[in-house]
């Protein structure tokens, strides 16, 4: 009962053409999100090209998915086969005076694209905020105003988390951040 439970994911895809597109999924708190999380992943994910995350914890959610759903097992690990974390490389090659010796996605970001900014985002700005403002989100006894605030909130955060590994990932190859 105490194990952590995805709910949402959101990805930026770049096309041959350059073109970035957006998916997300954020569940709606009727039934348990696991399942509908890893089935909308895989098949927004599709087959090819390397999937970029920032440490392990997308590889860690994505081999809970197998563990749950067997069935499901077959795609999944062709996407774990897919993630190339950008935290190693960040690590060992880059290193900014702002970043205050933190490596952590947070300070990373503001040094590669300053125009991105966590701080700005209301409600939910970090990872220790989501859950809570999911669980908000789902209660019977939030008023639908505040249901919308939240999952507006949530969605914004997640999409600027995957954002930034776009951002990351042009800057780390010479490309403009």
């Amino acid at each position: 009962p105490y194990s952590a439970q995805a709910f949402q994911w959101s990805c930026h895809i770049e096309k041959e053409d350059g073109r970035i597109e957006h998916k997300e999924f954020l569940a709606d708190g009727k039934e348990a999100p696991m399942l509908a999380c890893a089935q909308s992943l895989i098949a927004a994910l599709g087959d090819q090209g390397p999937i970029f995350m920032y440490t392990s914890y997308e590889r860690t959610v994505i081999n809970r998915f197998k563990s749950l759903f067997p069935e499901l097992a077959e795609p999944l690990e062709r996407i774990t086969d897919r993630l190339y974390d950008l935290y190693p490389i960040t690590k060992k090659y880059y290193y900014h005076p702002d970043m205050h010796g933190s490596w952590s996605i947070k300070a990373v970001l503001p040094t590669v694209a300053p125009d991105l900014n966590y701080e700005a985002l209301d409600l939910v700005n970090n990872g220790a905020l989501a859950e809570p403002a999911f669980l908000e989100m789902i209660n019977k006894e939030t008023g639908s105003c505040r249901r919308d605030e939240l999952r507006e909130a949530l969605l914004r955060y997640c999409k600027l988390d995957t954002l930034a590994m776009v951002r990351l990932a042009h800057f780390l190859e010479g490309r403009e951040a």
